[in-house]
């Protein structure tokens, strides 16, 4: 049995429908990986031996009868815990949901893909109620990061990140209210995707209201296809629905890059990005216009919109502390009790001035895919904070917002984004690249990054 670090869902879908491989051999290997890795990153706050080994011999029945239930059949998943998974507690981070009762039905993507067959291994971390872009939390402490384990894996969806990188699962789900899967995807060296909002539908509706959307997190850019394949699929429950769109996601990554327009921004106007990030970015630009894009340098696409953001994410997020005791708040993350503080006071007014101003924004960024197919951008302008901080500079920031200026704007916008790792920097972290297009085009996202990925394969990470 290879590292699980190596697992890919295409190597091992070929390998159990040869019988080189059993589900059970592969679900065993990650959690062995589990027991190995996880006492030190704290990525899983649970996990169930025994029901995964139990899904594993029914796929490997499955597949020894040539009748499996699709593509990610057998395949390991991790489930973060902001999403209701049945039989199971949603936590969210929080001493605040201590008698949570188990869900009774799966969220949408966890449904999908318990129809397909997926082993669900656990439950991985998150800070408390996903307000924040660092890993901890006060039910479950600090999730580290593979790469180094002083710093941050990013948030909100930490442990899904962590998880995915060290091979203690082949894929997880991630949540992105401001940047929840790209964020620890780009400090953890994993591929992530947020796509075009609502395509993978949400239920229960998210306390990140319109801001929020569901992701794959994933080590290869065909793996997050093959994961989208089966999640992004129409549910009743879904407030917000789209039309589910049938077109094929796995063959449509080979198909190149060629001939499209790229707009290249290596600040949006407005963010300060590490000079090594900044010449891995502007590399990255460099190959896709020898692989057949045209790439151009842009003028600032929008003005930064973090103070609007910041409104809305407030009203929003200030809905998980509501009714709490106030004996209990203390309980809580002091960032989100802040939180929960501003929102209280914001009017109505406010937040619909943040609304108007999110929809010029939005405007801009329409204007500006009217001319270009992509937009290509950091994906942080840092590597990882060091664990226990909220913010890089101590004495000049008070908000995770203030470092992760190419994220949250496109959760505003609600286009597809995807943090792309490209390489480490000299003190061996993880850096990455954004790659946004217009709604509805998350296959050219995908293709895009698969085209990269194909000349530059992605570090993996290892002991």
């Amino acid at each position: 049995m290879s590292n699980p670090v190596e697992f890919d869902v295409e190597s091992l879908t070929v390998g159990f429908a040869n019988s080189d491989l059993s589900p059970v051999e592969v679900a065993q290997a990650c959690l062995d990986a589990i027991s190995e890795i996880n006492p030190a990153l704290n990525a899983f706050t649970d996990f169930d031996a025994d029901s995964a080994l139990a899904q594993a011999k029914s796929s490997e029945f499955r597949w020894r009868l040539g009748t499996p239930l699709g593509r990610l059949d057998g395949i390991p998943v991790a489930i973060k815990d902001t999403m209701a998974m049945r039989g199971w507690q949603t936590r969210k981070g929080s001493l605040q949901t201590v008698d949570a009762a188990e869900e009774t039905q799966d969220a949408p993507a966890v449904a999908r893909l318990r129809d397909g067959g997926a082993v669900f291994l656990g439950k991985t971390t998150t800070p408390e109620f996903g307000w924040k872009g660092v890993g901890d939390s006060p039910l479950t402490g600090i999730t580290r990061n593979p790469w180094d384990q002083q710093r941050t894996t990013g948030g909100s969806s930490a442990g899904s990140a962590a998880a995915v990188a060290t091979g203690m699962t082949v894929l997880a789900t991630g949540t992105d209210g401001g940047g929840s899967v790209r964020m620890p995807a780009a400090f953890c060296g994993i591929f992530g995707l947020k796509p075009t909002f609502s395509v993978i539908p949400v239920f229960p509706p998210s306390t990140g209201g319109t801001l929020s959307h569901v992701g794959p997190m994933t080590r290869t850019v065909a793996d997050a296809a093959a994961m989208m394949e089966v999640v992004a699929r129409a549910d009743p429950r879904e407030i917000y629905p789209v039309p589910e769109d049938s077109s094929p996601w796995v063959s449509e990554l080979g198909r190149g890059i060629d001939g499209l327009r790229i707009a290249y921004s290596p600040d949006y106007g407005y963010a300060d990005v590490d000079p090594q990030i900044a010449a891995a970015v502007q590399a990255a630009t460099l190959f896709m216009q020898d692989a057949g894009a045209t790439v151009e340098l842009i003028d600032p696409p929008f003005e930064d919109p973090r103070e609007d953001f910041c409104t809305i994410w407030d009203a929003m997020l200030s809905m998980a502390l509501l009714g709490v005791a106030t004996e209990r708040l203390g309980q809580s993350d002091p960032g989100l009790r802040a939180t929960f503080e501003r929102g209280s006071k914001l009017t109505a007014q406010d937040y619909l001035n943040a609304e108007k101003a999110r929809l010029r924004m939005s405007k801009s960024l329409a204007e500006l895919f009217s001319s270009y197919d992509l937009l290509i951008s950091p994906q942080m302008p840092t590597v990882a904070l060091p664990v226990g901080q909220d913010v890089w500079d101590t004495d000049a920031q008070d908000h995770w917002t203030q470092w992760t200026p190419f994220t949250y704007p496109h959760n505003l916008s609600r286009c597809p984004a995807a943090s792309v790792p490209i390489g480490l920097t000299d003190d061996g972290l993880p850096m990455a690249m954004q790659i946004v297009g217009r709604h509805f085009d998350d296959r050219l996202v995908l293709r895009a990054a698969a085209r990269y990925e194909a000349d530059n394969p992605f570090t993996r990470w290892s002991m």
